[in-house]
């Protein structure tokens, strides 16, 4: 087997550009009719999660097109947000780096050279210094040459426009006037307005801009990565989707990640094992993970998200659900189901969930920890140690209806996560299972629980509907009243484990 070949994914975690490039098919439509193709360009602003790809899809855009847009004397210049830590020297740099784009390509003409002269003077102030700003501006507009700003990493402007709110008004006002209006490509995390609201700033500059959210590939960009993938001679086929779908969804980052180390083990090895190469990649996805699971504590969503795909729901707005679904983060199947870009990333959640300190509705949280310890604690004065399989025995529906798919469950997390899954098979049941298995041996609970079977069917049915998933039951509503019950049932059953002593 020849084994010199490039791998195609050999750069990932950089700005992919040129060939590298795939999909995005709509990204650069939306820049080509918002930017690029009219006279009278607007704003955009580009909002996705880290490593999503959005300086990639600017680049691409713009960048790759320079020589085309200077030749209709558009000007794009590049700007790093997060490279700057004083707000007057970014907007100086404004100029600064427009004036070497200018001379670079024999534009600076005398009136633009004059203006930038007196926009660059030491010691003056902020006003002062922003209107010869604008007049630079205006003298390079007066030439035809239309400016293209790229902001990249305008998250950074929280921090650097914290001192100096106004900046926010003066980005908005080089673009507003058409005298010498400047347009803006930005791309953030977080929208432009929860960046200004972060500052205090009263500026309007969210009101200037389209905002683009980018997420994970669609249909076409997954198919050509494919396509990129099994260029060098690896068989395409329905078990190489399904696996590398499990681990990465349509997550470019985490695509090209896995792409690489497949490709290097083909190479190797000249087999194809992607829980192999995946094992390899382990520590980046999870640091990724990581990452995401702190942006989404950090702006509140996280709660929200763990409430979406595994409940109890209790503060969850329609809102909430949108804004996962516009980053990505969930999504949804033809059933109205709602889960993780991807199934490796939903079993990552699951372990998250179990170690989640509930703020919002903790005495769920106590209930069912009460109750799996309720259970182990009796079944093992019953049964001994593996208390489970002579459960099973015992009662063998519960081995078809409960523990099998426990067990798989936990085999699933084992194998993707290694040291991090729970060894406790107990905690991979849900409500509804901890009461099939005390009704199953009800003999031994019913002291504890003191009413019958059928009063406490009742507040199982209803915690179980609470503790679904909110996306498992779109159109069925919980209601406020339906939640205070099912705290008071909470309630009621940690008052009854308390009282006999069981915990």
């Amino acid at each position: 087997m020849n084994r010199d070949f490039a791998n195609p994914f050999a750069d990932y975690g950089t700005i992919v550009h040129g060939e590298r490039f795939i999909g995005r098919k709509n990204g650069l439509q939306v820049i080509e009719s918002r930017v690029i193709r009219p006279r009278d360009p607007g704003n955009l602003a580009i909002i996705g999660d880290s490593r999503i790809g959005k300086s990639s899809l600017v680049y691409k855009a713009v960048i790759d097109r320079r020589d085309e847009l200077l030749a209709k004397r558009l000007l794009p210049i590049w700007f790093t947000l997060s490279n700057y830590d004083h707000a007057p020297v970014f907007f100086r740099s404004l100029v600064a780096r427009c004036i070497d784009e200018l001379k670079e390509l024999g534009w600076f003409s005398l009136n633009i050279q004059q203006a930038a002269e007196r926009a660059l003077q030491d010691a003056l102030s902020w006003s002062e210094g922003y209107w010869r700003i604008q007049r630079f501006f205006e003298k390079v507009r007066k030439e035809g040459i239309r400016v293209l700003i790229i902001l990249d990493e305008f998250d950074h402007a929280r921090h650097l426009f914290r001192e100096d709110i106004s900046a926010f008004q003066g980005l908005r006002e080089l673009s507003y006037r058409p005298e010498w209006r400047v347009s803006y490509i930005v791309t953030s995390r977080r929208t432009i307005r929860d960046i200004e609201l972060q500052t205090q700033s009263i500026s309007t500059l969210d009101g200037i801009f389209y905002k683009y959210y980018l997420s994970m590939f669609d249909v076409d960009g997954i198919e050509e990565y494919f396509d990129r993938l099994t260029s060098i001679g690896i068989p395409d086929n329905d078990s190489l989707r399904e696996k590398i779908t499990f681990y990465c969804g349509g997550h470019p980052y985490l695509l090209e990640l896995l792409g690489y180390e497949v490709v290097e083990f083909f190479r190797e090895e000249q087999v194809v094992d992607i829980d192999k190469a995946a094992r390899r990649s382990m520590p980046a996805f999870l640091s990724q993970y990581d990452r995401m699971r702190e942006l989404l504590r950090e702006e509140g969503k996280l709660d929200k998200i763990i409430q979406v795909l595994f409940g109890p729901v209790v503060d969850v707005k329609w809102t909430d659900v949108e804004n996962l679904l516009k980053y990505g983060f969930i999504k949804q199947d033809e059933q109205g189901t709602y889960t993780a870009f991807s199934e490796h990333f939903q079993t990552y959640l699951e372990i998250v969930e179990r170690q989640f300190d509930w703020d919002l509705w903790p005495v769920w949280r106590q209930t069912e920890k009460a109750l799996r310890q309720l259970i182990t604690r009796m079944m093992r004065k019953k049964y001994g140690d593996n208390w489970i399989e002579a459960l099973e025995k015992a009662k063998s529906h519960l081995k078809r209806t409960i523990f099998d798919r426990c067990r798989e469950a936990q085999a699933k997390e084992e194998r993707v996560y290694g040291n991090r899954a729970s060894s406790n098979l107990i905690d991979f049941t849900y409500p509804q299972d901890l009461f099939t298995i005390i009704f199953a041996e009800w003999d031994v609970f019913k002291e504890i629980f003191g009413q019958d079977k059928n009063y406490w069917g009742q507040r199982s049915q209803l915690l179980a509907k609470i503790r679904n998933p909110y996306a498992h039951n779109r159109d069925e509503v919980v209601y406020d009243y339906e939640r205070q019950i099912a705290e008071g049932y909470c309630r009621e059953i940690l008052a009854v484990i308390k009282q006999t002593d069981a915990i």
